[in-house]
């Protein structure tokens, strides 16, 4: 049998069908990770080492995010891993 796929394993940890956003429910829904957390935040084993889950998702959907940027969850689920609900910010913007 063959051995799954990078994204679909990473898939197979994620529920599309999640809550709306108390803080942002014009979002729609999230996608909320279902395995391991850390600090609250998806991680997700690749690669030899673990990575946040959101910013994996962005990049495979959207691209990468722009050198000194991270990645601002506008619905302020930190599981959540759906791109339509992370913005690319600076660090200062994101701690606000």
């Amino acid at each position: 049998m063959a051995r799954a796929t990078i994204p679909e394993r990473f898939w197979a940890k994620v529920d599309k069908d999640g809550p709306l956003s108390a803080h942002r429910p014009d979002l729609g829904p999230c996608w909320v990770w279902t395995k391991s957390l850390t600090n609250g935040y998806a991680q997700f084993r690749v690669g030899g080492g673990k990575r946040y889950a959101h910013c994996i998702a962005y990049e495979m959907l959207v691209g990468p995010v722009s050198g000194g940027l991270e990645l601002d969850h506008l619905c302020r689920i930190k599981r959540c891993v759906n791109p339509a609900h992370l913005e690319p910010v600076t660090h200062a913007e994101n701690m606000r």
